[in-house]
């Protein structure tokens, strides 16, 4: 669902929705983010995708792109609890598609790779960054790499060199968005259109039978 920031859905919409809702509502929209934003890369196990969704509705993180390149991606409910029906979740059939469309709109693409990659720790999100995650098995793909503007990896202190790619995003998530709201000041940075934008949604994805008003008010 798209919404468009149109005023009029929000205040017809409103009064059908409970105050306590409402308030949620705004709390959420005050801490979202598209300063980060994650690329999942041809995930084989759906729940793995599913979850990670589930942690960036829970870090504030809007936009959530998947690159599909095997049968058409049904997201898992039952892990990520509807958690991507809240999300801006971005479909493309090749790394390069997504790259230019991120990368045209700002963004800086950093992937999951062991090998010449900087710790986590070492990087600034303060600007617009996405950060992509492969396969389970085989990892970013070498187009994805090639697209990319440099690699980066979470330290290890074990025997494991990495953690599966669910566990792996929320962590890395959970960095990414602490640096950010520690640099800026601020935990959620959407422009007056965009909070409108997402208002809209969030109001049409809570009432039922939504869709027939919006109808009846465009017309």
């Amino acid at each position: 669902m798209i919404g468009t920031g149109d005023q009029r859905i929000i205040d017809a919409l409103y009064p059908m929705i409970s105050a306590r809702r409402a308030a949620r509502i705004e709390n959420v929209i005050a801490e979202r983010t598209y300063g980060v934003s994650v690329v999942l890369e041809s995930l084989y196990d759906q729940a793995n995708a599913a979850a990670i969704m589930r942690t960036c509705d829970g870090f504030g993180i809007q936009r959530v792109n998947l690159v599909i390149t095997g049968p058409n991606y049904k997201c898992d409910r039952k892990v990520s609890i509807g958690a991507h029906k809240w999300l801006d979740v971005h479909r493309y059939g090749d790394a390069t598609s997504c790259a230019r469309d991120l990368k045209a709109e700002g963004y800086t693409l950093l992937t999951t790779h062991l090998d010449e990659s900087r710790s986590i720790e070492e990087i600034d999100f303060s600007g617009k960054v996405a950060l992509v995650f492969g396969t389970e098995r085989d990892g970013v793909s070498d187009e994805m790499l090639a697209l990319s503007d440099g690699n980066f990896k979470i330290p290890m202190a074990g025997f494991a060199q990495s953690f599966n790619v669910s566990v792996a995003a929320a962590v890395a998530l959970y960095h990414a968005i602490s640096d950010r709201r520690r640099r800026t000041g601020s935990k959620g940075d959407l422009s007056d259109l965009e909070q409108r934008t997402l208002r809209e949604r969030f109001y049409r994805r809570t009432v039922r039978a939504s869709d027939l008003l919006v109808e009846e008010l465009r017309k």
